[in-house]
């Protein structure tokens, strides 16, 4: 459990907080680039560490992401007109670049230069992987680009979506990194009949045979390396026939989970971003190294990843108001959680813990070793900075490209630290790199 003092350090991500400075170090996937369609088309209101911006795309299809405020007498630039290479403050024609600049002043008296005095707070953007990443750090601190695998991927072997989560960052994280839960939240009923026997061999499983095994050993060993990047995570359990099923998943500062998934096929890494102290989203990406994604399969991920209300479409249809449409009847017939879509299920576990969690009434266990790390790492980071002392995972040197997770299964005298070390992690259980 942590102190309440070290709860509010690690939690709280608007400006000034420490936490907060050290969020804005990174680069942020923040809105996927289908919502800015097209030169000059409407703005679109973003918030991110609880700083309200207005993000467009201009009329050369450059990203602008700016404060929201207009700096004259803070008019939302949300209804600003956005033409002509710049958004236009529709209270009194004020219009600003990508930049932040002041380009026009059509309500200043003609040749007054004042318009040059004015700027309003703006963020580089970079777009990738169908996703636009911001960044609000110290314009001298600011690490290269996103890179990676699905970064440098063509567009078609690449699904973005974006969905609110009505909670605190961290909740949102910790879910992504807990290895036992899949073998409850996460189960049917039907997945405790052994399938696919002839797969219990080392090499990749049926996806049938390894939702077996989950549902049938819940329990996990679970490991913990440190990394340049943050660190990977090793849950083993075993299996009928004697061998060992491993999940390794890569967990990369300051808030993204690469999902464990057989390398055969699509993978995917969920970022969970904070918006402020009490909200964050969920932005997924889907890759896929070895052949691009049907209309069918892009169709699927993205209506799955995000459940929105017909009637309200900023909001999730399933939420806390209405229990999440909880099924009672199908939580002992078919799916034990009783909610559909997977992704629901941890939203719903997540959010009815509080906005934000209260963990000093909590017991770990041993299962829970990568969410006891990554509060080590993340409490460290916000004292650190504090001491003017950078986070890490930024140097441009780290493999960030070939990170990637694994799932399969083993021999009984395989060793699981031999598996998915691709990006510069150690071969030795326990072994640090730093």
């Amino acid at each position: 459990m942590l102190t309440q003092e070290d709860n509010e350090l690690i939690c709280r991500v608007g400006p000034g907080t420490p936490m907060g400075e050290v969020m804005r170090r990174y680069w942020h996937p923040l809105l996927i680039s289908d919502e800015l369609p097209e030169p000059d088309c409407p703005p679109v209101r973003a918030r991110l560490l609880g700083e309200d911006l207005i993000a467009f795309r201009d009329t050369n299809g450059k990203i602008g992401l700016i404060a929201e405020s207009c700096p004259h007498r803070g008019a939302s630039l949300f209804f600003g007109i956005n033409q002509e290479c710049g958004i236009m403050c529709i209270y009194h024609g004020w219009k600003f670049d990508v930049n932040g600049d002041c380009i026009d002043m059509p309500s200043d008296m003609p040749g007054s230069g004042f318009k040059e005095k004015v700027h309003v707070a703006a963020y580089p953007t970079v777009e990738s992987a169908g996703v636009i990443w911001a960044y609000m750090g110290p314009k001298e601190k600011q690490p290269p680009p996103p890179n990676y695998i699905f970064n440098n991927l063509p567009p078609d072997h690449v699904i973005a979506y974006r969905v609110p989560i009505y909670c605190n960052y961290l909740q949102s994280m910790e879910g992504n990194i807990d290895s036992t839960h899949l073998g409850t939240l996460h189960v049917y009923h039907q997945d405790k009949v052994p399938v696919d026997l002839d797969t219990d061999r080392p090499g990749y499983p049926s996806p049938k045979f390894a939702l077996y095994s989950r549902a049938k050993y819940r329990y996990a060993r679970v490991d913990v390396q440190d990394t340049d990047y943050g660190f990977r995570l090793i849950a083993e359990r075993p299996t009928d026939a004697g061998n060992k099923y491993i999940r390794t998943n890569c967990f990369v500062l300051p808030y993204t989970a690469f999902i464990a998934a057989q390398r055969r096929g699509p993978a995917g890494v969920l970022i969970q971003v904070p918006i402020d102290d009490y909200t964050n989203q969920r932005v997924g990406i889907r890759y896929n190294v070895h052949a691009p994604f049907t209309a069918a399969e892009r169709r699927q991920t993205i209506e799955t990843g995000a459940l929105m209300d017909p009637n309200e479409p900023k909001k999730r249809l399933k939420r806390a108001e209405n229990d999440y449409m909880v099924d009672r009847w199908a939580q002992k017939n078919t799916i034990l959680a009783g909610i559909w879509p997977i992704p629901e299920q941890d939203y719903a576990l997540i959010e009815t813990m509080g906005a934000i969690y209260d963990r000093t009434k909590e017991h770990l266990y041993g299962g829970d070793a990568a969410i006891i790390r990554c509060r080590q790492m993340l409490l460290a980071m916000a004292r650190n900075i504090q001491e003017g002392i950078d986070p890490p995972g930024l140097d441009p040197d780290i493999p960030t490209h070939m990170i990637q997770s694994e799932e399969i299964v083993i021999g009984p005298d395989d060793d699981p630290w031999l598996v998915a070390a691709d990006a510069g992690e150690t071969t030795k259980r326990g072994e640090r790199l730093r």
